[in-house]
């Protein structure tokens, strides 16, 4: 009887340990974009959430204020549906495929390349409105 209690018992500690010694998730899943805005940097690596939801991603900077959020579709070919710029790089805009700019992604698997144009403006001019010429690089 004294056996079996010994093998569970050194059962359930390697586990513990096991567990205990992984490694833990890397802070907002370790992804990271780089983006410019008409060839300007706009601060370096910065941190996004990627979700895929069926052939679509989401691509987005944690913050609402100063950040982006990028929509691509999977199926097939990978397509851009839109993106949002929020004060990044002191650009505010917008594309929507078909509507506003345009927009092409390149990459597979969560490694995106999307580049084109979005309709907004600056704010050193706010009253200007602007078509501004993007790069975002991600791997999700």
């Amino acid at each position: 009887m004294e056996t079996r209690h010994f093998v569970v018992a050194a059962a359930i500690g390697s586990a513990v340990i096991l567990g205990g010694c992984s490694t833990p998730e890397p802070a907002l899943g370790g992804t990271t974009a780089k983006v410019t805005i008409d060839g300007n940097d706009t601060g370096g690596a910065l941190p996004v959430r990627c979700n895929q939801s069926g052939w679509t991603w989401y691509i987005e900077t944690p913050g609402k204020e100063n950040g982006f959020t990028a929509v691509l579709e999977t199926g097939g070919s990978v397509t851009p549906t839109s993106v949002e710029f929020r004060g990044l790089g002191g650009f505010t805009g917008t594309y929507w495929a078909d509507n506003i700019g345009d927009a092409e992604v390149t990459g597979a698997n969560g490694r995106y390349t999307i580049t084109g144009s979005a309709d907004g403006n600056f704010t050193d001019d706010p009253m200007e409105e602007v078509t501004a010429k993007f790069r975002i690089e991600t791997a999700c």
